[in-house]
């Protein structure tokens, strides 16, 4: 029983919920479920891009394309072998494509429409005048192309026309149009260099006679008879005389080294005796040898005297004289030696000055000739430049003149066009599949970035991994109740997939304590047309199928709609607000439900211009005592909590606290906030009810995920004591999956 003032529950504060959490255990089945949630989305701009694909068919006309085949040769082919004046390299991949792009040359397109009168063809234009001569081949450009096949020298000419007869004409004229004017290029070109080498000719002829008179003019007046015998002369002469000048120079060179060699040795006779010139003179041997004697006389003499004895005295005295007359020798052979080199170096200089003379005199003569030489070199050279000048233009004039006689030959009919049997464009397969596969395009993308923009909760174990509470139920979209067949949808049979989740609700709020401890039940929502109401009256109906007695309120007092969705009526009864205003007791304005046994009501009564006030007030806490008291079970049908506060007054009265959530509507952040708002007002939100779940056929991922995942939030003990009650819930659960239903918003 609950007290007229209990303590509230301490509140719990979670975490805030993991919002990058895994939405989803697979994400094929996601995938799968988004292909099935959108697939009318999918078909439809399949549907409108074929439509769109017939249109064009339809009004698209019909062309016929002809190809002719050619082929560029790798060398031009003639009769004789002669360069031609325009030469192209046949082989290379760059000629190949500059004769592809020449197709498209206005000339080119201009000589075919002349030649095929398409200006006057009316099945080529029309003949109302409209047309200009430019236009014309604007359009025979567009209407034809080439290409050079690759790894070949094949070049295939297209032609697109809705006459395949005039397809092929215009494809083998334009080939035939190309080689023509081809060759009239060729030609034109030939002889204009024909014309051109011609006159060249003749100017060069007399550029070479004046030549050949300039240089025989020169001659005449240098008096030069054989400038080449001149030359060969004075070489030799000039080379040998050079050497002999190098030679003198040599030769006064070294007597002047030897000349300041002894003048250097001068004064010291012991170098003067070592001289080769000096130490042969006769004079000077006689000293040395008597000298010599003397010495040795003298060695021995010492050994018997000494040097007071007077024979010792006069040998040394008589050494010495014989010493100062060797150096006296020495001296005047060096006088004359160096006067008959001063001699010898006068003779030599006077030989290297006549030298030098004779090869200045020679040089100038080398110079002259020299000079004539290249005035008569220079004359010559342009002479045979202008001779070597004219032989070339003249050959050229002649290949040129035979080459203008020849029609070289580039290309060459492979394949001429035939008219075509079957359209070109439009092509029908290609471009249904086109148009398929740009509707599949768009589809899945409006499919996955709907479903991307989509922030509310696309199944179960989406919901219970962000907002961290368990899902109860997920009550599917009901048809029954879209159509208006019934509100009630607990109370149907076991085939009904409304009842089998209001009996899942049952068996999962059951399950989370005992039953004793789970008196009062709140049902809420974030914002308003979620469908608490349908959910709170049809799980209260679920209880009383358990033979509970059960009193469902309405605390809804600013938009209560209990007594409308019961009886079809609005604030015709009396309810909680006369109660809390202290106008009817707590029994008199209690109702019942005729299909519903044990089920009891109360509605909201009159409208109260201060709800807030009355649910604040003790009274609303007595009501939920008297309730507690005389009932087995208690439901509030309380406001939304993002619309006003009245829910977060009294949530703390609830044991349980549900909160209803529109799956495919409400954003997840709302809901989340709503949870901790309810928290942070010290009421326990135990889980969620996912409302207006869609069912796909053969399974809906959103509703079939429910069942695997809820299991796991629950003792497994408890669910062993109502296994009963599991086991026809889920054999119920398993037998809706075959239905397409709906459930409708409050």
């Amino acid at each position: 029983m609950v007290s007229p003032n209990p303590p509230p529950p301490t509140p719990h504060y979670l975490p805030p919920p993991d919002i990058t959490a895994p939405e989803s255990p697979s994400e094929l089945r996601t995938i799968a479920g988004i292909l099935a949630d959108k697939a009318w989305l999918i078909i439809l701009c399949v549907v409108i891009s074929l439509m769109v694909a017939a249109y064009h068919l339809k009004n698209s006309p019909r062309l016929y394309q002809a190809v002719a085949t050619v082929q560029v040769e790798q060398e031009e082919k003639k009769a004789v072998k002669v360069d031609p004046i325009v030469r192209e390299d046949l082989r290379s991949s760059e000629s190949l494509n500059t004769i592809v792009q020449k197709f498209k040359s206005r000339a080119l397109l201009e000589r075919v429409v002349e030649t095929n009168r398409l200006a006057q063809n009316p099945a080529f234009v029309p003949q109302d005048g409209s047309v200009t001569r430019d236009e014309v081949v604007a359009r025979l450009g567009n209407l034809t192309r080439a290409e050079l096949r690759r790894g070949t020298r094949l070049i295939d000419i297209f032609a697109v026309h809705t006459d395949p007869k005039l397809a092929a004409d215009i494809a083998n004229a334009l080939a035939e149009q190309y080689m023509a004017y081809d060759m009239q290029t060729v030609s034109a070109t030939t002889k204009g260099a024909y014309s051109y080498l011609r006159d060249e000719t003749e100017r060069l002829k007399k550029k070479l006679e004046e030549s050949e008179r300039n240089l025989q003019k020169y001659r005449e007046e240098a008096g030069i008879v054989s400038l080449q015998q001149s030359q060969d002369v004075l070489a030799p002469q000039l080379r040998e005389l050079t050497a002999k000048v190098a030679q003198a120079r040599s030769d006064t060179a070294r007597l002047q080294r030897q000349y300041q060699r002894l003048l250097a040795q001068a004064s010291n006779v012991s170098d003067l005796l070592l001289l080769p010139q000096i130490a042969a003179m006769p004079e000077v041997q006689g000293l040395r040898t008597a000298l010599s004697k003397s010495e040795q006389d003298f060695k021995i003499l010492s050994l018997r005297y000494k040097d007071k004895h007077p024979k010792y005295i006069d040998a040394a005295v008589q050494i010495e004289a014989m010493k100062r007359d060797l150096h006296l020798a020495a001296t005047n052979a060096l006088g004359r030696l160096l006067e008959s080199i001063k001699v010898d170096i006068e003779d030599a200089k006077i030989n290297q000055e006549g030298l030098e003379k004779e090869l200045k005199q020679l040089e100038a003569d080398a110079l002259r000739v020299s000079q004539h030489a290249i005035q008569y070199s220079l004359l010559s050279r342009e002479l045979e430049a202008d001779r070597a000048l004219f032989d070339s233009v003249l050959n050229r004039l002649k290949e040129t003149s035979l080459a203008a006689e020849q029609q070289p030959e580039k290309l060459r009919f492979i394949q001429p066009a035939v008219p075509p049997t079957q359209p070109f464009l439009p092509r029908v397969q290609r471009t249904y599949s086109f148009a398929l596969l740009i509707g599949l395009a768009v589809g899945l993308a409006l499919a996955f970035g709907s479903n991307a923009m989509d922030t509310s909760f696309k199944s179960v174990e989406q919901a219970e991994a962000y907002l961290q509470l368990p899902v109860f139920t997920a009550i599917p979209k009901l048809k029954e109740v879209r159509l208006g067949d019934t509100r009630f949808v607990a109370i149907e049979g076991s085939d009904s997939r409304g009842a089998e989740a209001f009996r899942t609700l049952r068996t999962s709020v059951l399950m989370l304590e005992r039953e004793e401890e789970r008196k009062v039940f709140l049902f809420t929502s974030a914002f308003p047309g979620e469908g608490k109401t349908f959910s709170s009256i049809n799980f209260a109906i679920s209880l009383a199928q358990q033979g509970l007695r059960v009193l469902l309120i309405d605390a809804d007092l600013r938009k209560p709609s209990v007594e409308n969705y019961i009886t079809g009526q609005t604030s015709k009864l009396s309810g909680l607000t006369d109660v809390l205003a202290g106008n009817r007791s707590f029994h008199e304005v209690i109702q019942t439900v005729e299909k519903v046994k044990n089920l009891h009501w109360m509605a909201g009564g009159k409208p109260a211009p201060n709800p807030a006030e009355l649910l604040a007030t003790p009274a609303f806490r007595q009501v939920i005592k008297h309730a507690v008291d005389n009932y087995d079970r208690v439901v509030l049908d309380t406001a939304p909590i993002h619309a006003v506060s009245d829910t977060l007054l009294i949530c703390n009265l609830a044991e349980t606290a549900i909160l209803v959530v529109n799956s495919t509507k409400t954003p997840r952040k709302p809901v989340a906030r709503s949870i901790q708002l309810i928290r942070n007002a010290g009421g326990n939100p135990s889980g969620v009810v996912l409302n207006l779940v869609p069912i796909r056929r053969g399974g809906g991922y959103y509703y079939d995920s429910f069942y695997y995942y809820h299991s796991g939030y629950y003792d497994q003990k408890k669910a062993r004591e109502s296994s009963e009650a599991s086991t026809s819930d889920v054999a119920a659960g398993k037998q809706s999956k075959e239905e397409t239903t709906a459930s409708p918003a409050k």
